[in-house]
């Protein structure tokens, strides 16, 4: 059934207000956390009322999972990518997404401040965080292999422990990064690191 242009208009507006929302709920978790932040201060900043926030989002922890998933969005879109069958350099990847990442430390701190926060069973951003990286954890291991196979990455480590080293580089340089960003250059640095998970006559 056709819909009415009315009830387009409406779904319009919903869609605006939530992205609306969306985009400073990540402010305000990026600055305060999960449980420093109040709904009524993100209320405020989109010009809505507390119940009309929660018409779109019908609790705090609603809205947390929802700004996580629109954080993780463009990284797991390229990991699908790739598990679709395209081709790709995964110690590029990874470099291109460094590189990408020192241009929005505001989405950086949001994620290192809530992954820190996710760690107690009881925050309602741990069960996203912990599928999160076992399915990063699942993909980076079938691409490190497939790398490993062709020669592109050193295979006297397995692929399970190097995509967790990989992942645990980039999160701990991210935590240093955000603390002192005029010392610590991200992209040179996991440069430097990547460069080891080249076979020995690649470097």
């Amino acid at each position: 059934m056709t819909q009415s242009p009315t009830r387009r208009t409406q779904a319009e507006r919903s869609k605006a207000s939530r992205e609306k929302i969306i985009r400073e709920a990540t402010k305000f978790f990026a600055q305060n956390g999960f449980r420093g932040t109040k709904l009524s201060d993100i209320a405020k900043a989109v010009d809505m009322s507390e119940p009309g926030l929660l018409h779109h989002f019908p609790s705090k922890d609603h809205l947390l999972i929802s700004v996580l998933e629109e954080r993780d969005r463009a990284d797991r879109q390229r990991y699908v990518n790739v598990k679709e069958g395209n081709d790709l350099d995964v110690i590029a990847a990874i470099r291109e997404l460094v590189t990408h990442n020192e241009t929005v430390p505001g989405l950086v701190k949001l994620f290192t401040v809530l992954v820190a926060e996710s760690i107690t069973a009881d925050n309602p951003g741990h069960e996203f965080f912990v599928k999160r990286y076992q399915g990063l954890r699942e993909i980076g291991n079938e691409l490190i292999k497939k790398s490993q196979e062709k020669g592109e990455i050193r295979d006297d480590i397995s692929a399970e422990d190097l995509i967790v080293m990989i992942f645990a580089m980039m999160d701990g340089l991210q935590i240093q990064w955000l603390l002192e960003p005029e010392l610590v250059q991200m992209s040179r640095i996991i440069n430097i690191f990547l460069d080891y998970l080249r076979p020995a006559g690649d470097k």
